[in-house]
């Protein structure tokens, strides 16, 4: 059973120290966080209607 945590960190630790992995890791993440922001952002008005003045 410790095996199992070990073989996690030692999976972890890899990616970490491949750079690219990482910003794949990085972007995915920062990519998930903003899917998440814009659906608790659904029927909010980001910029109210304005008036249109005729003169």
């Amino acid at each position: 059973m410790a095996q199992k945590g070990t073989n996690v960190f030692g999976i972890m630790k890899n990616i970490y120290n491949n750079e690219y992995q990482w910003a794949v890791v990085k972007s995915l993440a920062v990519f998930l966080v903003g899917v998440r922001i814009a659906q608790e952002c659904i029927g909010m008005e980001i910029m109210p209607a304005i008036a249109s003045q005729t003169a």
